[in-house]
């Protein structure tokens, strides 16, 4: 056996042995059994050969057909998506290592030899397979939250995976009957059906609404697993398989720009994280439909840089929920009276280290790898519009959020710490800060597993100025609103003017002064302010209820665009019919041509 391998068979065979082991024992297990799949990733930074193709249970039928069910070869865009798996997996079993379940880790480990059979797949075969594989693992993980809430989020989770799995088969099946071969190859035929079957799992508009019903339910161990999984599994799919284009470009650029928006309105840490998996996987998106080589080497860059800094992310939101018991930013920043303690910066001090490191890495900053990866993608999107002024404005927004997520959830944060994160936890956390300082600091690291190699001398004036006035306009917008972004919104501007006018002409009228004047200008100066302040609240609470809340529904408005599971079922009906018209149509032009009589 090579070491291609490791990733897929020992993560399964660590599984079903650790389900008969005693919880100290198998937590030691756990550990060992992860340094082989920890070596493929050191291996693959090294430039060590894996192996060549290896097929897997070779039969009568594959000799006489050519066609194997389990093939693996490593692809040159697959090296990356390997990486990132092998790496940031481990690191998140090890920052659950000591709450997890032993449910819950079997099920992670079966998910990581999903996601490596993915990205080691050597045809179609052997890609449906593990692509269903990481489906039904990713939807158990929530499930096994057992909540009312996470089963019925998970099952909707699963639905929407297997019918993307649908979608994905019916395009193989045409493509075969086009060329007659299951090999990995841009699709001869079926291409709708593969972009709508990829298109679920990379979280395309509007089949994206799976993450952030599932990733804030599920066990917060799980969560940081689940971050690094199904969408970059889907984000490699684009890169491995669907043909470059303006319209996956746009679509990544939507992906960006209008999840970073819902993002902004949220209070809750791993919602808000979740939300941002979308616009940070547009990004990869745009960048790859872009086609260029700046493009595709930027995007699997920031798809495996955003594998480290969304789990440290995850991480770090996961120790302030076991801690203090909440993950509200609002609860976090205004705890009940008599359970207020000391800011949460001082009592959680490496865990806010975490999450600054992981926030200005998403945000692009300098000496932090999604640094990097962002350089490259604004490099291929030069002069590309509107894809180049989307992200530049959906860079701004991340900037934004993640100012607010430390600021509520850290610096401002009173809640008071019950437990201490276990120590598990806290190494994990380093470590992957760690990592997004070393990337970034020393992005010749992986240079090598880039499939066009792009030279990562990213370090110009130009290009360090470009970033930080990003942050620095994020930075006063939020020192501008931050008032409004916290949830509670305090009581109206506008009303203080008009209070202010009216406290004026009595006092006037009254005392008989001529200051009338003086009162009129302060409160048409605060009238102005909160017709600017009201009219922002009013773009935000719509954003509010275009943002989907599960159980929000009521009697006689399911038709409503904040209930979007009418949405969601109406687009299902709509590709179900025209799948079956489509494939209807196929393969009656095939039977004309075969049989013109």
């Amino acid at each position: 056996m090579t070491l291609l391998l490791v990733p897929v068979w020992a993560p399964v065979v660590t599984a079903v042995v650790l389900l008969f082991l005693p919880a100290r024992v198998r937590r030691v297990f756990i550990g060992l059994s992860l340094v082989p799949v920890g070596a493929v990733a050191v291996a693959l930074l090294a430039g060590v050969d894996l192996g060549g193709q290896v097929t897997v249970f070779a039969s009568a039928f594959q000799q006489q057909t050519g066609v194997s069910f389990l093939s693996f070869s490593l692809h040159p865009i697959g090296g990356i998506a390997l990486l990132g798996f092998t790496m940031v997996i481990p690191l998140g079993m090890l920052f659950g290592l000591e709450v997890s379940t032993k449910a819950q880790q079997a099920v992670a480990l079966c998910a990581l030899a999903g996601a490596a059979g993915v990205a080691l797949a050597d045809n179609f075969l052997t890609f449906l397979f593990f692509w269903e594989v990481l489906s039904i693992t990713s939807a158990t993980m929530i499930f096994l939250r057992r909540t009312e809430q996470a089963v019925k989020m998970a099952y909707r989770v699963l639905f929407l995976q297997l019918l993307g799995g649908l979608a994905l088969t019916v395009g193989i099946v045409l493509h075969y009957h086009a060329t007659g071969s299951f090999a990995m190859t841009a699709p001869a035929a079926g291409l709708p059906f593969f972009i709508a079957g990829i298109g679920v799992k990379a979280a395309f508009l509007p089949l994206h609404v799976w993450v952030p019903w599932g990733y804030p339910v599920a066990p917060f161990s799980a969560s940081v697993l689940l971050a690094a999984l199904c969408t970059k599994a889907g984000v490699f799919a684009v890169a491995r398989i669907l043909p470059a284009s303006e319209g996956i470009a746009l679509m990544g650029a939507l992906m960006a720009i209008v999840a970073v928006s819902f993002a902004l309105v949220q209070h809750d840490m791993r919602r808000l994280l979740s939300v941002h998996i979308v616009s940070q996987v547009g990004y990869m998106v745009a960048a790859i439909g872009l086609g260029n080589y700046y493009g595709v080497d930027g995007g699997l860059l920031h798809m495996a840089n955003n594998m480290v800094y969304k789990a440290l992310l995850f991480m770090c939101a996961g120790a302030v929920l076991y801690c203090t018991g909440t993950e509200d930013l609002h609860q976090l920043h205004h705890p009940p009276k008599g359970e207020e303690g000391p800011p949460l910066w001082r009592s959680l001090p490496l865990v806010t280290v975490g999450a600054v490191v992981g926030a200005l890495a998403i945000a692009g900053t300098p000496l932090f790898n999604g640094y990097i990866s962002k350089y490259l993608i604004k490099n291929a999107s030069y002069g590309v519009e509107p894809v180049e002024t989307i992200l530049l404005v959906a860079g701004v927004g991340t900037a934004l959020s993640f100012t607010k997520f430390i600021y509520f959830g850290f610096y401002k944060a009173q809640a008071r710490v019950l437990r201490p994160p276990r120590t598990t936890m806290t190494v994990a956390i380093m470590i992957s800060a760690a990592a997004c300082v070393l990337f970034g600091v020393y992005p010749q690291a992986l240079q090598v597993l880039l499939p066009h190699q792009s030279a990562l001398n990213v370090y110009s004036m130009q290009g360090i100025f470009v970033s930080l006035q990003v942050i620095a306009v994020a930075v006063g917008v939020f020192a501008l609103m931050k008032n409004i972004l916290e949830r509670g919104i305090h009581a109206p501007q506008w009303a203080n003017g008009l209070a202010q006018i009216a406290a004026g002409t009595a006092h006037s009228a009254a005392t008989g002064t001529v200051h009338l004047v003086d009162y009129i200008t302060g409160g048409m100066q605060q009238l102005v302010s909160g017709a600017g302040d009201l009219s922002f609240k009013a773009i935000f609470r719509m954003f509010q209820k275009l943002d989907y809340q599960p159980g929000e529904s009521r009697f006689f408005r399911f038709i409503n665009v904040r209930n979007l599971e009418f949405d969601v079922m109406l687009v299902i009906v709509i590709f179900g019919v025209l799948a079956v018209w489509y494939l209807f149509m196929t393969l009656e032009i095939q039977i004309i041509h075969t049989n013109p009589f």
